[in-house]
């Protein structure tokens, strides 16, 4: 028991201390911070990582206080999507975010979210819903870094215009930048659900018929496509960039949010995730 809880608090610490570094480096730009932040933030993926495969393996040495669900596979990828985006180009108030927003995840998946019975866990690791729950996954998570973008497009944009030359403009990223992660984050995240959208219909086909449309999750999912197909569609034409580009992908991440609450009201069949 002691061994099972010290597995459950360790990773807990390290993301908080790679959260402590982090916002240690905003306040005073320190490489030793960053790098810091960036490793204990490595070692949170590789723990997890772990936890993922011995899952999917059935490889569990001894019984783990981890279970894979939706909140887990989702913190699992965001963290994967904030280490590599760190790499290719330095955003440090992004990263901050980022990895705070994935931090938040974990700990309700650790702290709050109830153990699933033993008949989902089954579910979820066979291969089709897997590969349906883990895309969709990806595309919640790049959603919420699109949110993210348009968010700090929004403060450097309003900063700009109100010619705040403070430090808190200085370490934003340039709102080209921002913009084009914005766009760019919601493109893979359209793409990402449309295939897990097919996936699920594929296996709703399988196991429930037609009664798959009578899920409200299912027609959330829909209006969840429209919407950023929407943005994607106005995008192209040009007719939406800048501020109001970063105010729809910001505001389109609570039509998410209320998929999400469909799911807890235990009206869909998607209610165990």
């Amino acid at each position: 028991m002691f061994a099972e809880r010290w597995i459950y608090d360790f990773i807990i610490y390290l993301y908080a201390f790679s959260i402590l570094f982090s916002f240690a480096d905003l306040l005073h730009r320190n490489r030793r911070s960053e790098k810091i932040s960036y490793f204990f933030l490595g070692i949170v993926w590789l723990i997890q990582t772990a936890v993922f495969i011995l899952a999917v393996f059935d490889w569990w040495p001894v019984q783990l206080p981890f279970w894979i669900d939706a909140f887990f596979i989702y913190s699992w990828i965001l963290v994967s999507f904030t280490l590599v985006m760190h790499l290719v180009y330095r955003m440090p108030v992004y990263y901050f975010l980022a990895n705070l927003m994935g931090f938040v995840v974990l700990v309700l998946n650790l702290f709050f979210v109830r153990h699933p019975s033993a008949a989902f866990e089954h579910l979820l690791l066979t291969e089709l819903v897997f590969i349906h729950v883990t895309i969709a996954m990806m595309a919640y998570a790049a959603f919420s870094l699109a949110c993210i973008s348009g968010g700090l497009y929004l403060v450097s944009n309003h900063l700009l215009k109100e010619k705040k030359w403070n430090r808190l403009l200085r370490i934003l990223p340039s709102l080209d930048r921002l913009e084009s992660f914005s766009v760019w984050s919601v493109v893979a995240g359209a793409v990402f659900l449309l295939i897990s959208v097919l996936l699920g219909i594929i296996y709703g086909y399988q196991t429930v018929g037609n009664r798959l449309w009578l899920d409200p999750k299912l027609w959330g999912t829909f209006w969840v496509m429209i919407l950023y197909g929407w943005i994607i569609w106005q995008w192209a034409r040009t007719r939406l960039t800048g501020r109001r580009l970063a105010w729809w992908s910001s505001l389109s991440f609570l039509s998410i949010l209320l998929n999400y609450f469909i799911t807890q009201a235990g009206v869909s069949f998607h209610q165990w995730f």
